[in-house]
């Protein structure tokens, strides 16, 4: 059965797919590479606005 088998290997199997397929495309592999990062900053972004935004708010209120 699946869980008779070992974790590690299947680990192991995963990343030689991993790298064929980052062999076979690299364009994928960066874009995803590119992805993760553009997701990264605009979530540092989007907290740093959210935290001016509430200041201004509170400010606006008062």
């Amino acid at each position: 059965g699946f869980r008779s088998s070992p974790s590690s290997a299947n680990l192991s199997v995963s990343l030689d797919v991993v790298r064929q397929v980052e062999a076979k495309y690299p364009a994928l592999l960066f874009k995803q590479q590119l992805t993760a990062y553009v997701e990264k900053i605009y979530g540092i972004i989007r907290d740093n606005l959210k935290k001016d935004l509430t200041s201004l708010l509170s400010l606006c209120i008062q």
